[in-house]
């Protein structure tokens, strides 16, 4: 049990790439903490994992859900092991086009909360004197596409901030990586999956010969929150099927 008595919490765990991290993480072993939302979601994924699952609903905007989350853990679990910052949101639009208020809802989610919760948890990692925080980003965090700037600009300020907690917290055995995913079969990506013209000419572009799916993700997700990974920290992983080898 590669994760046996170890405490994770996963935001955005209800659905996508977040349910399928909490199934690998609950299958070897963890307790897993869902954060989010939809409290349906959270609790038909908790249903399937059984005991060693806590859901905590709430938003990542709000201070008052994240304080109540990392405590609820703490009272619950006594120990956070392992955080994945997984909740984000995607919206598209052209640069001159977005206003200030899409800048900031994208922004809000994708950069300041996951920063907000992780000031909450360093101070329990850093007494325990180990930790390992995974910051779900994207391949948009690394190379650029049109009419999608602020994602762009998010992500890449997320693998930015993973490097920093790395360099500054590693004394304390506190690990901090990215894992940026190609197109991955999830909800958010349902819409855009469903143009079979523009899925077939996209798919070129995809040495592996397919698109992702929240278990490639998760496998990943799984090895950076294991010891397996004790001596990797700041890096910015691709899980893209070759894509940004090009």
């Amino acid at each position: 049990m590669r994760l046996a008595n170890k405490t994770a919490i996963i935001t955005g765990g209800g659905s996508g790439i977040g349910e399928a991290c909490a199934q690998a993480f609950y299958r070897e072993g963890a307790n897993v903490v869902l954060f989010g939302r939809r409290k349906q979601r959270l609790e038909e994924t908790a249903q399937k994992l059984g005991s060693k699952a806590l859901t905590v609903q709430g938003d990542m905007t709000r201070r008052e859900d994240l304080d109540r989350l990392v405590q609820e853990t703490l009272n619950t679990c006594n120990r956070i092991d392992i955080l994945v910052n997984n909740a984000g949101i995607f919206k598209g639009a052209p640069l001159h086009e977005i206003s200030n208020d899409q800048y900031d809802e994208m922004m809000n989610v994708n950069v300041k909360a996951a920063f907000q919760l992780t000031q909450k948890v360093l101070p329990v990692m850093m007494q325990q004197k180990h930790g390992s925080i995974i910051h779900i980003s994207s391949i948009l965090g690394i190379i650029a596409v049109p009419q999608v700037a602020t994602y762009n600009i998010s992500k890449g300020a997320l693998n930015q901030f993973s490097r920093s907690i790395a360099v500054e917290y590693g004394s304390y055995s506190i690990r901090s990586n990215s894992v940026c995913p190609g197109l991955i079969k999830t909800d958010m990506t349902s819409d855009l999956m469903n143009d079979e013209a523009l899925m077939q000419e996209w798919s070129k572009d995809y040495p592996i010969g397919r698109f992702g799916t929240p278990e490639d993700v998760a496998n990943a997700c799984l090895f950076l929150a294991s010891d397996e990974s004790s001596f990797v920290t700041g890096t910015v992983l691709p899980v893209d099927g070759g894509f940004t080898a090009h």
